[in-house]
């Protein structure tokens, strides 16, 4: 299944409509639009990315002008009827020939209300523990009727949607940092996912991850989520990230610290306090209406907390100590080493990268970086015929 580990590492990168030089400004995002997404998309399957995160509604729309990009797109369990998205999994593979991975994301309590979804963090992995090896039966033309505790299903008619499945099902990634998050990936995940934090931070969420999975006779490789900026030179990089800085809008990044600590149940911005003293000059930075300096912001060499939109939320620089916004910053070879030396201390598997814009830093790390790394051979999806029995 795509979730076993083998020698090299798979480089990702991202798909998002908001995208250009600065795009969490909003003034200073492209245009969005579907020949925007397809071009990025085309240019990433022919630089040799393993794969995409894909936020972007339309990514179906996208397998037409690539041949071996892997697409990941996020799902909440539960929002979708698992038959529904069984059928549409079968769907993008019958296109994609089989390159589709789904991301579990199991939310914020503001961002499910809007679907309708109101359960706890907890009941919510519950849910998921359920839905996902429903998804992949459904999948796999499974057509056994279902009563279980969330979702109950009648028995149906082999699908009418053509092959091919992947083997096994479609792999389904994620994170998930809580008792009952790391619980939930020992059960679900075939790939677990978290964003680049502090090193021992990462050691320790790796390793309880795996010592859940060992108990359940499990073995989950591990990926890691960040953004990159990379110039000839280490000057140069901090040169650009200290230029984003300039453009960025600290009433804005404040407004959206506030927002994000509030819907992650932090707490608002003028009550947030950290121990760590890096930390707390961020908050008094937004606190007092300015961006936070390189000095507040670099917490190891090449690593810092940076802006970037993976999600919806667009969230601020890293206050809460998710990770979301952290880079690596430096030259091709800065770069390279904090991978190569990062992949072997945490046993990283799988990188996911984001840099704007996004076309032209994916272009320059694949120039420039990969080939200072080992990467791993192109891998087919393995797939089987659909089931018409």
């Amino acid at each position: 299944m795509d979730g076993q580990s083998c020698n090299g590492l798979r480089i990702m990168w991202y798909i998002n409509g908001a995208d250009g030089d600065v795009p969490w400004q909003r003034e200073r995002r492209v245009p969005p639009s579907l020949s925007h997404l397809r071009t990025l998309a085309a240019a990433l399957d022919q630089l040799g990315y393993f794969g995409a995160l894909s936020t972007a509604r339309e990514t179906i729309a996208l397998v037409g002008d690539t041949e071996r990009l892997r697409f990941m797109i996020p799902e909440y369990p539960g929002v979708k009827p698992p038959a529904l998205l069984a059928e549409e999994a079968q769907v993008f593979d019958h296109y994609s020939g089989g390159r589709l991975i789904y991301n579990q994301v199991n939310g914020a309590d503001p961002v499910l209300a809007r679907y309708g979804r109101f359960e706890s963090k907890a009941q919510r992995y519950a849910v998921s523990e359920e839905y996902w090896p429903l998804v992949r039966q459904l999948y796999l033309d499974d057509t056994s009727a279902v009563d279980g505790e969330y979702f109950q299903l009648g028995p149906r008619y082999k699908p009418a949607i053509a092959g091919p499945r992947q083997r096994g099902g479609v792999p389904v990634w994620g994170t998930g940092a809580s008792p009952e998050g790391i619980a939930h990936a020992a059960e679900v995940l075939d790939v677990y996912l978290s964003f680049l934090a502090e090193p021992a931070l990462l050691a320790g969420t790796f390793g309880a991850m795996r010592t859940a999975a060992a108990a359940k006779g499990r073995s989950i490789p591990a990926g890691v989520l960040a953004s990159v900026i990379v110039r000839d030179t280490d000057d140069a990089a901090w040169s650009h990230f200290e230029w984003q800085l300039s453009h960025t809008d600290p009433a804005e990044m404040a407004r959206l610290a506030d927002r994000n600590l509030r819907s992650f149940g932090f707490g608002p911005l003028s009550e947030m306090t950290s121990a760590d003293p890096q930390v707390q000059d961020r908050i008094d930075a937004l606190r007092a209406g300015r961006i936070p300096s390189r000095e507040a912001l670099e917490f190891a060499p090449g690593l810092a907390a940076g802006l970037t939109t993976w999600t919806s939320g667009e969230p601020p620089f890293d206050i809460a100590g998710k990770g979301s916004g952290n880079y690596l910053v430096g030259s091709p070879e800065t770069v390279a080493k904090q991978i190569t030396e990062l992949s072997a201390e945490l046993d990283i598997d799988t990188w996911i990268l984001s840099g704007w814009p996004l076309a032209a830093e994916a272009e320059r790390f694949a120039q420039q970086v990969m080939p200072l790394l080992d990467i791993r051979p192109y891998e087919p999806p393995q797939l089987v015929s659909a089931s018409t029995g």
